[in-house]
C-alpha cells in the first residue's frame, strides 16, 4: 500500500532537516544531476564526490564533455569502475549536443545509458515531473515498510510499483532525493537507525521485528577465486602497456602484459587481492627489464602513465613498481 499523506510529510520535513548538502542538489541544471546520477550507480556518495567535483572542473558542461576524447574521459572516470557506465555518458552527451536537451522522463529514455531511473531521477528534479524513482536505497525502504519477503526482480517491480503510488506529485524532486536519502542515512543495510526514522510509525518491519531480515537475501552467486600474473616491462624511462580488447572487465582501457611463469630476468614486486564482482583475484607483480621494445604495445613513461585510464589492478602493480624503481607519478625521487 503507498504511504499515506502523514508520512510522507514526516519524510518531506526530516529531509530539510537532515539532507545532506551535495553539490548537485545546488542546481536543477540537467547536465549537473545527469552527470551525479551516473557517477552515483553503485557506488557511495562519499567516493564519488571528489570524482564528480573534478570531473565538472574538467568538463562544466556537455559540450566540453562531448568534445572530449574517449580516452581522455576515461582516464578522468578511472578508479570509479564500471567503465560502461563513462562511454555511455559520453555518448549521450553527444546525442545531446546533436539533438537538443530532452524535457521529459520518456525523452531521456531515448540517450544512450539512461535508464529508467536515471531519466525519473533528472526529470523530476530539474523538470518537477512526476517520475518516480528507485534505486537500491528506495528498495529497501518499501521492503521494510511493506514488510515483503520478495527478492531481485519480483522486489524491483513491486518497488516501483509503491514508489509510483507514493509519489508526492506537488514536489516529486524533493520527494524522490527523501527517499533515497532516507535509505542512505537511517535504513541503512547494516545498523538501520530506526529510532530516527521519520516513517517508523508506518514501518511494517519495524512494527512486526523484521527489519534485519528485510530485503529478504537471495541466493547469492557463488565466489570464483582466480590468480593472475601482471608482468611490467621496463625499457630506460618507460613502460609497456596495451589496450584491453572488447569483451574484458575493462575494454578500452589500457593494461600491462599478463604473464604466466617467470623467466631469470624478472623481479618479484609483491602481490595484492582486488574483487570484481563475485570474483576474488589474487594478483602477483613482476618487473622485466628489457633493452628493446617489444611489438604489440605502447611505450610509456611515468608522467604518460598518470594521463592514461588504466584499471585499478593497474594502478596498484604500478605503484609496487615506481616503489621498487625509486620512482614517483612525475620524475625520479630518491631511492628507498
Amino acid at each position: 500500500m503507498p504511504l499515506p499523506e502523514e508520512a510522507r510529510r514526516a519524510l518531506a520535513q526530516w529531509f530539510r532537516r537532515a539532507g545532506r548538502d551535495l553539490p548537485w542538489r545546488r542546481t536543477k541544471d540537467p547536465y549537473s544531476v545527469w552527470v551525479s546520477e551516473v557517477m552515483l550507480q553503485q557506488t557511495q556518495v562519499a567516493t564519488a564526490l571528489p570524482y564528480y567535483e573534478a570531473w565538472m572542473r574538467r568538463f562544466p558542461g556537455v559540450e566540453a564533455l562531448a568534445q572530449a576524447s574517449e580516452e581522455e574521459v576515461l582516464a578522468a572516470w578511472q578508479g570509479l569502475g564500471y567503465y560502461r557506465r563513462c562511454r555511455l555518458l559520453l555518448e549521450g552527451a553527444r546525442r545531446v549536443v546533436a539533438e537538443g536537451w530532452p524535457a521529459t522522463a520518456k525523452g531521456w529514455r531515448a540517450i544512450p545509458g539512461v535508464g529508467r531511473y536515471t531519466a525519473g531521477a533528472i526529470a523530476s528534479i530539474c523538470y518537477g515531473e512526476a517520475a518516480p524513482v528507485v534505486d537500491g536505497n528506495v528498495e529497501r525502504v518499501y521492503a521494510r515498510v511493506v514488510d515483503d519477503l520478495a527478492t531481485d526482480g519480483d522486489l524491483h517491480r513491486r518497488a516501483w510499483d509503491w514508489a509510483e503510488r507514493s509519489l508526492d506529485r506537488a514536489n516529486p524532486g524533493d520527494w524522490n532525493q527523501a527517499l533515497m536519502e532516507l535509505g542512505a542515512l537511517v535504513c541503512r543495510r547494516d545498523a538501520p537507525d530506526c529510532s530516527g526514522c521519520p516513517l517508523r510509525a508506518w514501518c511494517l518491519a519495524a512494527i512486526n521485528g523484521t527489519v534485519a531480515a528485510r530485503p529478504a537475501v537471495a541466493r547469492r552467486t557463488a565466489t570464483v577465486h582466480e590468480s593472475r600474473t601482471i608482468e611490467l616491462l621496463w625499457m630506460g624511462d618507460r613502460f609497456a602497456v596495451r589496450r584491453i580488447p572488447p569483451g574484458g572487465w575493462w575494454e578500452g582501457l589500457w593494461e600491462f602484459p599478463e604473464a604466466s611463469s617467470a623467466g631469470p630476468w624478472s623481479e618479484e614486486l609483491g602481490t595484492f587481492r582486488h574483487s570484481v564482482t563475485h570474483h576474488r583475484i589474487r594478483y602477483r607483480v613482476r618487473l622485466r627489464r628489457v633493452v628493446e621494445g617489444e611489438e604489440g604495445f605502447s611505450w610509456r613513461t611515468v608522467a604518460e602513465l598518470a594521463e592514461t585510464p588504466m584499471p585499478a589492478p593497474q594502478r596498484k602493480a604500478l605503484g609496487l613498481a615506481l616503489r621498487y624503481l625509486g620512482l614517483a607519478e612525475g620524475g625520479p625521487v630518491a631511492a628507498r
